[in-house]
């Protein structure tokens, strides 16, 4: 589901199962189902007190434009905001930039300053994205 699409040079390629657990188990996620298939996933960790950091958001190309996605990122924000977080990062691979306005459109902004702490050193630096978030 992650790789659907990605441009081969992403982080993507290089993401094993094992690489997901690990992130699961540092936060959470949630996945989107229509009927009994998994057509969407996020994934979040906390990145020191004030940071949730968004990942692995994903949704399978047959079901995109129906709005899972922006769904699923406001569910994240709602456990950043529940749990005392003051915004959430992410990051984009500088060769999926086109999904940058996808965020932009739910309140992130590209902040230049900000740090992607798990950032694929064999990868090009990420585009990061914030949203202050409100409990």
């Amino acid at each position: 589901m992650m790789a659907a699409g990605m441009d081969p040079r992403s982080s993507w390629s290089r993401t094993r199962p094992q690489d997901v657990a690990w992130s699961l188990g540092q936060g959470g996620g949630f996945l989107a189902w229509d009927g009994e298939r998994a057509v969407g996933c996020v994934g979040w960790r906390p990145d020191g007190p004030e940071t949730l950091t968004l990942n692995k958001l994903a949704t399978l190309p047959d079901v995109r434009g129906r709005g899972l996605g922006a769904a699923l990122v406001r569910a994240v924000e709602e456990v950043a905001a529940r749990d005392g977080y003051a915004r959430v990062l992410l990051a984009v691979s500088q060769y999926n930039l086109e999904v940058v306005p996808f965020y932009e459109r739910l309140g992130y902004r590209v902040d230049e300053e900000a740090v992607y702490a798990h950032a694929n050193p064999a990868s090009a630096p990420p585009v990061v994205l914030v949203k202050e978030v409100r409990s």
